[in-house]
Parts: structure tokens; sequence; C-alpha cells
């Protein structure tokens, strides 16, 4: 069953600390928020430093309190509404996937945000598995979001699903080729959309989209676990092995990942 990659050792079973869920998107939040820094830190000084003045020809202390107060509004105002802010709110939903995830206990390997090779697309979690092999999504969208399908599509909010998922496809149908061709076709793997935010049917009945299923966050361990057992665990250490050696670390990997 094992994924081979001449020259390339396989490592033991992975198991990545929490740290890793939407590193990537922490790395380029704060690559995009470097931008414009300095000039960003000038304007804010100056504008402070006015206001200062001005106001504090009737009293100092209203003058500093008036610079610190409007240097305080800019610097929130940058926090939440900067072109990069949605990277922010990408990784903060990744990381609480990562932290529901972990419930899922013994038997199960679970990797965050991993490569694939001769792409720009990582795969935010993959967990393998006693029920196979998943490939999932984290999604934060904001809870008045509603998901909803017209005509035999689904809508997220106001836009298309495809949109919104056809990354996970992609990243969805790499893996199973992957798998595929270790197993021969005989692990499956599901793909899944741990949606942060909005409310979503139950995950008895949950929301499909092109062989997806989108589910609220915290019921994804439990429809991961529900599943009939398929692997043992030496075929799940050994399967979670090779996909660790094939998909690295996204942040810093694409060097290995050319190798593949």
């Amino acid at each position: 069953m094992a994924l081979d990659v001449p020259g390339a050792a396989a490592p033991p079973l992975p198991s990545d600390p929490l740290a890793a869920a939407g590193a990537s998107a922490r790395a380029r939040y704060r690559a995009e928020l470097a931008l414009g820094r300095s000039r960003r830190l000038v304007v804010r000084g100056v504008a402070a430093a006015a206001a200062g003045v001005v106001v504090g020809l009737l009293d100092w202390r209203l003058g500093a309190g008036g610079a610190l107060a409007l240097a305080g509004a800019d610097t929130a105002r940058v926090y939440t509404r900067h072109p990069a802010a949605p990277w922010r709110k990408g990784a903060r939903g990744e990381r609480a996937t990562a932290r529901l995830l972990a419930r899922l206990g013994a038997g199960y390997a679970v990797l965050h945000d991993r490569a694939i090779p001769r792409s720009r697309a990582n795969i935010d979690h993959l967990v393998i598995g006693p029920t196979g092999v998943w490939v999932i999504d984290s999604k934060r969208w904001h809870p008045r979001t509603r998901l909803h399908g017209v005509r035999g599509r689904l809508w997220v909010g106001s836009r298309s699903a495809d949109h919104a998922l056809r990354g996970l496809l992609y990243e969805h149908a790499a893996v199973r080729e992957l798998v595929r061709r270790a197993t021969g076709g005989l692990v499956d793997v599901g793909g899944l959309v741990a949606v942060h935010g909005p409310r979503v049917p139950s995950w008895r009945n949950p929301v499909m989209y092109e062989g997806l299923t989108l589910l609220r966050a915290r019921h994804v361990p439990r429809y991961v676990r529900a599943r009939e057992p398929r692997l043992t665990p030496e075929q799940v250490a050994e399967l979670a092995a090779g996909l660790a050696r094939v998909l690295p670390p996204y942040e810093g990997g694409r060097d290995a990942a050319a190798l593949i």
C-alpha cells in the first residue's frame, strides 16, 4: 500500500503539531500586512500628532488621549478591513478545525496544511484512519451566510458554491488519485467542508455538492468516526506515512514537492 517516491525515506507515523494548522494562511496574512506598513505608520503618527496638538491647545491631557484614541482606531481599522484580513480569518478557522480533529483520538493520523506536488494548492487538513482517508477544508463564513439551492445549484450567500469550493474539488481529486495508485482503489477518499459560522443541516442529513459533504465544523469528527471501519492500524500507519512523504508541509515545502 506504500506510496513509492524514489529517493525519499518514509517518515514515522505523522503527528503534526496544532501550530501547523493554518500556517500558510498566517504567513500570507503577515506578508501582505507588511506591504506598505512603513507608510501606514508614518501617516498614523502624523495624524495622531496633529490631532494631539489641536486638542492639546485646550488641554494637554485631552490632546494626549485624543492622539492615542486616533492611533488605536486606525490600528483597529487596519486589523479588520485590510485586504489581507480574510487570510487571518481563514487561519483562525483552520486552527479551530484542527482542535476539533484532535478529538478523533488514537488510531487517526491528522496532517495540516499540506502541499500538493506541482501545484499552488494546499490541503487544509488530511485525516487517515480506520474509516479511510478524508480531505477536509475549513470555511469560516459570516454567521448570517445562507446555504441554499437554486435550480439544482448550491449557493453560499450570493455566490455560487462553484467559486467557494472549486479548490477543494481539485485537492480531493489529487489525493484520491494518489490513494488509488497506492491501494488499487481499495480505500475511499472522502471530501468534507468544515463550516464555521453559518447554520448547516444535521450531520445525519448533510448538504452535498459534487461529492463533497458540508458539515458544521463541530460535527466533522463524529461524521468521520461514524463511517464503517475499513483499515487496520497497520494500514493506517503505512498509508499515513506515505501521504506525509508525498504531500509535504505547504509552508517551506515547495522545494521538496518539486522532487516528486
